[in-house]
């Protein structure tokens, strides 16, 4: 770190100190002013604070890697950090026209990218990551609310299905009697917990009982997804599911090897079956990405997995 900042000339490290001073000075005054005049010095922090550190970022960022997005990110944090810091601030205007034209224009940015080469083939939760991955400057996060959003779906509606021959993936499973028994023992828990913390805080009592009930739906919803969501052969694309646990798809052609898994030969292949033995191994030519719960995903060159019938599954693949 203490090189890469030697590496730095000397008139630019310089040049920090300017700023970084107006900085220091506005937010000295901000803290010590009463009053009308501590509004002022704590929105001259603001935009002090905001455009030293968009300079300071465009000074140590290569040329070849500068581009106004990083600057408007840079930006838009520095509002936010000294509006939460400053309460004062918060009661203009401009910074929730700010806001809305920020968004606006990421909004528009994102919608303007192009989506994945086969998009429409991908399979649903690959194509809610790949639309909406595009609004964000973090896609990996974005994921968070969008797993959810279509996990709880499940409880409602049964998934869009690709087209292809369908294959289940829980014959033999004990999932459901566990899910029963976690159910039970959880609503037995909370109610005891919800007893015990109204006598301290009602309001503890009942967001504990919330959370405890949005955390027994979550677990219906996972259930249910393990149960409808089979894994698909479709006419050029091989749609691999073990519920929500793992989801992935890759083109038919890039299958390179489908065979019957043996315990010593496929030890090392990642496993997808979720409370089943897995009874076949497939092998690719390509990586193929699988995209877990939330923000867990991984790139598999093989991959053992568990099909209610292997032979037909086999035989659908040309095996």
């Amino acid at each position: 770190m203490v090189s890469r900042f030697r590496a730095v000339p000397v008139h630019v490290r310089l040049s920090w100190l300017l700023p970084l001073a107006f900085v220091l000075a506005a937010l000295a005054l901000a803290v010590t002013s009463p009053g009308e005049p501590r509004a002022r010095f704590a929105h001259l922090a603001l935009v002090d604070a905001t455009v030293s550190t968009a300079l300071i970022v465009l000074l140590v960022t290569p040329a070849a890697q500068r581009g106004w997005h990083s600057l408007l990110g840079v930006g838009l944090r520095g509002v936010a950090l000294t509006a939460l810091v400053f309460p004062e601030v918060r009661a203009y205007l401009w910074l929730d026209l700010l806001g809305l034209l920020v968004g606006g224009v990421m909004l528009r940015r994102g919608f303007r990218t192009p989506l994945p080469e086969g998009y429409a083939e991908l399979d649903d939760l690959e194509r809610l990551y790949a639309f909406w991955g595009r609004l964000s400057r973090s896609p990996r996060l974005a994921r968070l609310p969008l797993y959810d959003l279509l996990l709880f779906r499940h409880l409602v509606v049964r998934p869009r299905l690709p087209e292809g021959q369908h294959f289940g993936t829980r014959r033999g499973a004990t999932t459901g009697a566990t899910f029963t028994l976690l159910v039970f023992g959880s609503g037995v828990e909370g109610l005891l917990a919800h007893v015990l913390l109204e006598r301290w805080n009602t309001a503890a009592a009942w967001i504990w009982t919330g959370l405890n009930g949005l955390g027994l739906l979550w677990l219906l919803a996972y259930g249910r997804a393990l149960a409808t969501r089979p894994v698909t052969v479709g006419r050029r694309r091989l749609y691999l599911r073990s519920g929500l646990h793992w989801t992935g798809s890759t083109p038919l052609a890039n299958v390179e090897e489908a065979v019957p898994y043996d315990a010593e030969r496929d030890a090392g292949a990642p496993c997808i079956a979720i409370d089943v033995k897995s009874n076949v191994t497939l092998r690719f030519a390509q990586p193929v990405r699988l995209y877990g719960v939330y923000l867990t995903e991984r790139e598999v060159e093989r991959v053992a997995l568990h099909l209610d019938d292997p032979a037909a599954f086999l035989k659908a693949l040309g095996r």
